[in-house]
């Protein structure tokens, strides 16, 4: 038998080899796969899944707007799953998620560790714009004002992106009171726009509306500043110098209506009302001069009145502008709201004005929260 095995295999070694057809292997990559035995009405049953089953049921409840079932099934994936192709994607959608359960301090974490493991990612750059806009929600003001300074030294944001985080460092910097360095922004952005507006069509104005707004709400700041004063020579310089910042923030209000974004037309028609409005009750609460008393004083703001009363009637014209451009454009926001109490009360007042009366001030400056973000200006959710 052994000789027998022997010449078997020599004999096998002397023939030549048979030619074989060679093929690239092709390799496919698995997800890795779970199997967990779960508790179920009849006993127990065996469940399998794997990360691409758990990005899609999140994926369809984030689609639904069911966000609480989106954020478990993304947190699970994240949790079991950490190498999965699915973990970039999970991270982004899970914030999308929790800002939907307006968990930003949730979805601020979620973008900030996506961020940090990705940073060379578009996703990475979506991540930052949505964290800068959730610390805004929580009026974290410096923390946005960081978020959005540090997208803008990315080369490849387009200009759209740019605008939109320049206007949004801009108001971060307003809010916290840094009044000059948030005009220069906003300038900064009307400017960037006017250089690059032919290379791209902007997706929404709302951002480049915005910051025309603030320009003219920081010269509006100024106006309201301006205090009037005795003696008369000096009240006749701080009258001379409100007038010429209520033009400057009038034409600036101007400028924000010519862009055309509703929301913040009515925005602008609002406070252009309420400049002519406040400069009425400056010009009508200045110190009197001490050697009118009695009749004298009276007959000086019986003439006063009638001198000023035009700046009423040009808050009337603007509010109804207002109330039209709201009509036209339906819109219904706070400002259109708060133009609608004014223009009823002013249209009031200019009746007793004849007898004598004097009408009450204008309420104080009320800082009215932007107007939402359009649907479209949300960042996009990330697929695979």
């Amino acid at each position: 038998m052994k000789h027998y095995l022997f010449l078997l295999l020599t004999s096998c070694a002397a023939l030549p080899p048979k030619p074989r057809a060679t093929a690239a292997a092709e390799v496919i990559e698995m997800e890795p796969l779970r199997v967990e035995v779960v508790r179920a009405p009849t006993g127990k049953a065996i469940e399998a899944y794997d990360a691409a089953l758990l990005f899609e049921q999140a994926g369809a409840a984030l689609a639904q707007d069911h966000f609480g079932p989106a954020v478990a099934a993304y947190d699970r994936l994240l949790r079991e799953f950490p190498e999965s192709r699915y973990h970039k994607p999970s991270l982004y959608n899970v914030g999308l998620a929790l800002e939907g359960l307006h968990d930003y301090a949730g979805a601020i974490e979620r973008y900030r560790a996506l961020s940090e493991k990705y940073p060379a990612t578009r996703d990475a750059l979506d991540a930052l714009f949505r964290r800068g806009a959730c610390h805004a929600e929580l009026e974290q003001w410096p923390a946005s004002a960081e978020a959005f300074a540090r997208l803008l030294d990315y080369p490849e944001l387009s200009v759209g992106d740019r605008v939109e985080a320049m206007g949004r460092r801009g108001l971060a910097q307003y809010k916290v009171g840094e009044a000059a360095a948030a005009e220069r922004t906003f300038r900064d952005t009307l400017a960037y726009y006017r250089a690059h507006e032919s290379e791209e069509r902007l997706d929404s104005d709302f951002f480049l509306a915005l910051s025309a707004y603030y320009v003219a709400e920081i010269a509006h700041d100024r106006f309201r500043a301006l205090s009037v004063s005795l003696p008369e020579q000096h009240m006749r310089a701080d009258l001379e110098g409100k007038a010429q910042l209520l033009l400057a923030a009038q034409a600036r209000y101007v400028d924000v209506a010519r862009i055309r974004n509703p929301a913040w037309a009515t925005a602008a028609g609002y406070q252009m009302a309420m400049l002519y409005r406040e400069m009425y009750d400056a010009l009508m609460g200045a110190p009197v001069p001490p050697q009118l008393s009695g009749e004298a004083k009276q007959i000086y703001f019986e003439e006063l009145r009638k001198m000023i009363e035009p700046l009423l009637r040009k808050a009337i014209h603007a509010h109804e502008l207002t109330q039209q451009v709201a009509e036209r454009s339906g819109v219904d926001n706070d400002w259109v709201r708060k133009s609608n109490a004014q223009l009823d009360e002013l249209r009031a007042l200019l009746a007793p004005h004849a007898s004598g009366s004097s009408p009450p001030a204008a309420p104080p400056p009320e800082k009215v929260d932007p107007p939402p973000l359009p649907d479209s200006d949300s960042r996009p959710r990330t697929i695979l």
